[in-house]
């Protein structure tokens, strides 16, 4: 049973996976992901909807920006 479980918990993984690496373009679907502000910054308050289409200059108006993604977890 355990074996059984692994196998489906793999499959399912690598089907799901998101592949991004360093210098990838985020594709338009992904920028227009809406995401809930955890931490105030960037003119955010807590509760605050984002996506990175926020930052991206040919939809927001011409402010260009570089953005670093870093994500991390503690488990």
């Amino acid at each position: 049973m355990l074996k059984r479980t692994l196998l489906i918990f793999s499959i399912c993984t690598a089907m799901f996976a998101s592949v991004y690496d360093v210098g990838d373009y985020v594709s338009s679907a992904h920028q227009n992901i809406t995401k809930s502000t955890c931490y105030a910054g960037n003119d955010y308050t807590v509760g605050e909807n984002w996506k990175l289409a926020d930052w991206n200059g040919a939809t927001n108006g011409g402010h260009h920006t570089v953005i670093f993604i870093e994500m991390s977890a503690t488990w």
